[in-house]
């Protein structure tokens, strides 16, 4: 199994959180919710393009994590383990439907991001979108999670050259969509290594990077849409435990 990044950003807790404390959810897997959601949420777009397709992919990540807490709450890092089951599921959701047409982003301006900064942004996700999806995947998973080579192809079951090659491809392309020559691509065009993720003053890398930032902040400021997926993660909890008491009963 491959593991994130020691050095992946923690984000501080929200403030204010108004949700019903009414005891459908541990208070400590709660906290982790609110902690980790809108960061993993920004990682997912970035892997898909789509904000549906990941709510849907980091909503079963949690759920599974919820159904597991006793355990997952030893790991040192739980987010990672919710990270990787976030990703496997949208690989699985992004190969039953490579030729679905690509719907657009829906996320609100950060109140903190300056016109650049957005502008940036919004340039990056517009040439991203047009990635096949296993070179956005590679591209993400090496730039942003930091694996090798060798731990992108066993997360997504593809060989390793094919990996390597998928990323070489997605560099590429991203530069040329981008409209970047490649002898003056700001975004950078060091040489892949097997070592995981990018060489320091990786450009490109940044720029993904700072795009995530300004997802992450769009939608940690969505507070009724962290909200709606906290109460969905309750009733699914006690869906799960009333269909497991029905079957226990059915059994006796």
């Amino acid at each position: 199994m491959s593991s994130a990044p020691t050095d992946e950003r923690e984000p501080a807790p929200e403030d204010g959180d108004d949700a019903v404390r009414d005891g459908d959810l541990p208070l400590d897997f709660e906290a982790f919710f609110t902690t980790h959601r809108a960061s993993l949420l920004a990682r997912a777009v970035m892997l898909c393009g789509n904000r549906q397709d990941a709510e849907d992919a980091v909503q079963d990540a949690f759920l599974a994590a919820l159904e597991n807490w006793e355990r997952i709450s030893g790991y040192e890092r739980p987010n990672a383990w919710v990270s990787l089951v976030m990703r496997r599921k949208l690989w699985r959701a992004l190969r039953l439907r490579l030729r679905a047409r690509r719907a657009a982003l829906d996320v609100a301006l950060p109140s903190q991001a300056s016109p650049d900064e957005t502008a940036q942004a919004r340039r990056v996700l517009t040439a991203m979108a047009a990635l096949p999806p296993r070179q956005r995947m590679v591209l993400v998973m090496y730039s942003l999670y930091a694996m090798t080579h060798q731990e992108i192809a066993d997360d997504l079951d593809i060989a390793a050259p094919t990996a390597r090659g998928n990323l070489r491809k997605g560099r590429e392309n991203l530069r040329r969509v981008l409209g970047l020559g490649p002898g003056t691509d700001p975004l950078g065009d060091l040489p892949l290594v097997g070592t995981g993720g990018p060489l320091p003053g990786d450009r490109l890398a940044a720029a993904l990077s700072a795009t995530e930032s300004w997802l992450a902040a769009s939608l940690g400021e969505d507070d009724h849409a962290r909200r709606q997926a906290r109460a969905d993660l309750a009733d699914r909890r006690r869906e799960g435990a009333r269909r497991t008491s029905r079957e226990g009963t059915r059994r006796t």
